[in-house]
């Protein structure tokens, strides 16, 4: 896979900032991101992106999984609002949603049905976890309607992705990610060091980010934090930039306080006010 671009750092300056908040707004001026995942035994995944959805500044934030999840949601998010596993999405979702596809989905019967689904309609939508392993096995053919869509994974989903492996895929991360949009179309985030974010026109690089990070549930906040930002009215390039980076300095921020060890998921989400901030 030869590489088509040099990747260049993000900077501070070059990042699209939240506007300022007009002092009328009310929670439907922020936008309303839909978390669909959380299968019976996964309700945590989609407690962290839903959390962390809100923390990025998202007006109104749903979770929509299996009932047996809705405890998870309940214990730790009582903000956001729940909606069992529907028959048909269709009916249930505003045209301006956002939505979180994948955190804790499953792989079942009932995940891919959803998936089918969720593919064939026009909201935005961000892809991860599960619904990447999903992509993987049916191929570009899934995504038959005409949304606009980020996807972010790991080196080991972009490798099944891409009928290759991890190691191949570290080798040349460019090229991999390269591969990732002309293969797909999109907006690919390729997690890692030095994620890389590009739509095949251009390849940006996160020059933050620690090793603390490694961690359960960072992924699904990554989710959740793009999402959020996406709500809120910043064009899909500008809240995969800007999220990455939020994501990776909250995770600094986290690190300089707990150390990389001892680093959790829901401590990435609890610097996200600060990173906002631009906090150093």
């Amino acid at each position: 896979m030869p590489s088509l671009l040099l990747p260049r750092d993000l900077l501070p300056e070059g990042l699209k900032a939240l506007p300022q908040r007009p002092r009328a707004a009310h929670k439907g001026s922020f936008g309303h991101v839909f978390v669909l995942g959380g299968d019976a035994e996964m309700g945590g995944a989609l407690s962290l992106a839903a959390l962390a959805a809100y923390r990025s500044g998202a007006g109104l934030v749903t979770a929509i999984g299996h009932p047996a999840a809705r405890t998870y949601l309940a214990a730790q998010l009582p903000e956001a609002t729940w909606m069992d596993w529907p028959a048909r999405l269709a009916s249930r979702l505003p045209a301006s949603a956002v939505l979180a596809l994948g955190p804790g989905l499953g792989q079942g019967l009932a995940a891919h049905d959803l998936l089918r689904e969720a593919a064939a309609l026009p909201q935005r939508q961000l892809w991860d976890a599960d619904a990447l392993n999903i992509l993987a096995r049916f191929g570009p053919s899934l995504l038959q309607g005409r949304a606009e869509r980020i996807f972010t994974p790991h080196p080991g989903e972009a490798a099944r992705l891409l009928g290759s492996t991890a190691a191949t895929i570290q080798a040349d991360r460019p090229a991999a990610i390269a591969a990732l949009c002309a293969r797909y179309g999109g907006i690919w985030i390729l997690k890692g060091e030095g994620t890389l974010v590009s739509d095949g026109g251009f390849l940006d690089r996160c020059p933050w980010g620690n090793p603390g990070m490694a961690t359960g549930g960072s992924g699904d906040v990554l989710s959740g934090i793009i999402t959020g930002l996406w709500a809120q009215g910043l064009m899909a390039v500008e809240a995969a930039r800007l999220g990455v980076c939020i994501h990776a300095r909250a995770g600094d921020l986290a690190a300089a306080s707990l150390g990389e060890a001892s680093l959790l998921a829901r401590d990435i989400i609890a610097q996200i006010p600060r990173a906002l901030r631009g906090e150093p």
